[in-house]
């Protein structure tokens, strides 16, 4: 997971009078969905369980499958509310190896009530596992969920050295 990420942030409305049209596409490890001028929307690696299902949220556009190259370093535009991007930005102050709590989260951007909303955003997060939405847990240790499925959550905090089996909720079946 060595890509490095420029994000941008866009709102629903101004991203599809913008960009009606997008590419997707794999190379040998992700999924990508991309605008014409080659910024990443989506991503997904292609490992995880119906990758492709990532397409589904970009119905009300024209969809072009082509071959994708992904460079080292990526220009992301991430669609989204206010708070999202807030949340989305926050998350990549999560330092690779921790773990937070939602409540922590909230607490980071200043917004202490508004766990459910910050759930809600990290659980809309595009470019999963690059903003690291994996690293946020449930307040009483649980592991929680994630958009691709538990064990893929699990596998991704054990490959930047979280012991999980301190975690509540695990199950490697």
């Amino acid at each position: 997971m060595a890509k490095q990420i420029s994000p941008q942030f866009i709102s629903k409305e101004a991203f599809f009078k913008t960009y009606p049209t997008l590419s997707y596409g794999t190379d040998d490890k992700w999924l990508a969905v991309m605008t014409p001028d080659e910024k990443v929307c989506a991503l997904a690696l292609e490992t995880f369980p119906n990758s492709h299902s990532l397409l589904n949220r970009y119905k009300k556009h024209r969809l072009v499958e082509k071959k994708i190259h992904l460079p080292e370093k990526l220009s992301c535009l991430l669609i989204g509310t206010a708070l999202q991007h807030q949340v989305w930005q926050a998350l990549l102050e999560i330092p690779r190896g921790e773990t937070w709590s939602y409540q922590q989260l909230a607490n980071h951007i200043q917004r202490p009530k508004a766990v459910r909303a910050v759930a809600n955003a990290v659980g809309a997060n595009p470019i999963s596992p690059l903003i690291p939405c994996h690293r946020v847990i449930r307040h009483n240790n649980h592991i929680g969920g994630y958009y691709w499925g538990h064990k893929a959550k699990i596998a991704l905090l054990q490959e930047e050295g979280v012991n999980v089996f301190a975690l509540k909720g695990i199950s490697l079946e």
